[in-house]
């Protein structure tokens, strides 16, 4: 895996072991190749490899992208970086109009500069001993806003590769998918009535494999009679089953080959497929304005403790000259709560009218 770490002025590339051909681009540009002149493009000075820490001192300004492969293999696959600020830029972000999605990458929902200049405009990150939060601790709340408004709203929001029973398929997760699922279980009376699945996740980019199977893995596959509705996460079937009220014979016709043992209930629907969104530039405006409130909430928390102890006021006198000073925050509140309890409001005025848009609306009778 290639990592790269911006200086401000100069740029550290981490490359795996051995020598790989390095190319950088910025951003509306093509990729150039590493050459001894710097970095040209590929059909111009001839590439030299790079190994190790590979320091650029001259980065453009503006955001920069590095990817590496094995130098003189082809046909080897390219690993990828995210942006990263080179020189002397202005913040990177889509509260800016600036921020485009790596080549090779799903893309950041929100970027650090998007919370220290936007959300939390005008908010001191460095604490009261000089220690100052950091792009990569910013990024983990990031991370774990965008988790929490995925269960808070019951929608996919990063492309998520999904795929059914993989240990028994000999899946290896990371390789060949991301998420696990069990099987779907078969209702002839609900196909009889809906003639849908509802996936577990929703939206839906694509479905690669949707089979019947039975308890002795014989399989049937209904992909090529079927059609997804991406954005509801259900995949409508071409050809319903017959009516509750044919016979029993008719019923194990129709989904001939499993025969009897589809009266009882020994069917499985076993179902692959990619669910989220297809990058972060996808993602609807008010759902990552939701997700950058959620992270902002998390930060003011921590950044409020690291300025200041839990106390409301304070004062001082010496030889008839008095200062005092009062807060909002005490042992019990924080020093932004003001900001803390805005930002809540506003994220479960969002999620209660929202999360029948993007989940599913759960039913059950008595």
């Amino acid at each position: 895996m290639i990592r790269a770490y911006s200086l401000q002025t100069q740029i550290l590339v981490a490359l795996p072991y051995g020598a790989h051909r390095l190319e950088r681009r910025s951003a509306g540009e093509g990729w150039l190749a590493l050459s001894d002149s710097g970095f040209a493009p590929g059909d111009g000075a001839a590439p030299v490899p790079a190994t190790g820490n590979f320091l650029d001192e001259d980065p453009p300004g503006g955001i920069v992208q590095y990817r590496a492969r094995p130098y003189g293999d082809g046909a080897g696959e390219w690993g990828y970086t995210a942006w990263l600020r080179g020189g002397a830029s202005e913040p990177v972000g889509y509260t800016f109009g600036n921020y485009r999605v790596p080549e090779g990458t799903w893309g950041d929902i929100i970027t650090p500069d998007d919370l220290r200049f936007s959300y939390l405009w005008g908010v001191d990150f460095r604490a009261s001993n000089g220690a100052s939060f950091t792009d990569a601790q910013i990024q983990y709340f990031i991370d774990a806003a965008l988790e929490e408004i995925e269960r808070k709203i019951n929608v996919t929001i990063k492309k998520t590769r999904v795929a059914s029973e993989p240990d028994r398929r000999g899946l290896a997760r990371g390789r060949d998918y991301d998420a696990a699922e069990s099987q779907y279980a078969f209702r002839r009376e609900r196909i009889q009535r809906q003639g849908m699945i509802a996936t577990r996740r929703r939206p839906v980019i694509s479905v690669s494999r949707l089979d019947l199977v039975n308890m002795r893995d014989r399989v049937f596959s209904l992909l090529g009679r079927s059609a997804v509705d991406g954005a509801k996460g259900k995949i409508r079937f071409f050809d319903r089953l017959p009516r509750t009220s044919d016979s029993a014979r008719g019923v194990e016709t129709a989904i001939f080959p499993y025969g009897a043992e589809t009266i009882s209930r020994q069917l499985f629907y076993e179902i692959d497929y990619v669910a989220g969104f297809e990058t972060s530039d996808d993602v609807p405006t008010d759902l990552r304005e939701t997700i950058a409130k959620q992270a902002a909430v998390s930060l003011l928390n921590v950044i409020g403790r690291g300025l200041m102890s839990g106390f409301s006021s304070s004062s001082l006198s010496m030889d008839g000259v008095s200062e005092s000073f009062s807060s909002t925050q005490s042992a019990t509140a924080a020093f932004y709560g003001a900001d803390i309890q805005q930002y809540k409001d506003e994220i479960r005025s969002y999620v209660e009218k929202n999360k029948f848009k993007f989940g599913h609306v759960v039913m059950g009778a008595l």
